[in-house]
């Protein structure tokens, strides 16, 4: 059998940063994407329609996949911290039986 050893702070400072990068991400992708558009719809006219609303496209596609990459962040701290406690608990309960046991003897 393999031993494995875990830090739950460690493991708290890492879903942290995930929570961290998930804001950062999430706050990135915030953009108002229909005022973008709007600001080039005088730069392009009408002959740049084409390529306004293909951009709008790629735009909206680029915006969906950011949220969801803020999303798998957020997950990753949840799940993170869930599982430092996870340790943490056990670990307390396994000592609270160890200690019934000792003042049993």
């Amino acid at each position: 059998m393999s031993e494995i050893t875990a830090v739950p702070a460690a493991i708290e400072a890492f879903g942290d940063t995930a929570a961290l990068m998930s804001a950062a991400v999430a706050s990135a992708g915030s953009i108002n994407a229909a005022a973008n558009i709007a600001q080039m719809v005088p730069v392009f006219g009408l002959i740049g329609q084409e390529f306004l609303l293909a951009f709008a496209g790629a735009q909206a596609s680029h915006l969906l996949g950011v949220g969801q990459l803020a999303a798998v962040h957020a997950g990753t701290a949840a799940a993170a911290l869930a599982t430092a406690s996870e340790f943490t608990d056990t670990d307390d309960g396994a000592g609270r039986e160890f200690t019934a046991i000792q003042s049993a003897l």
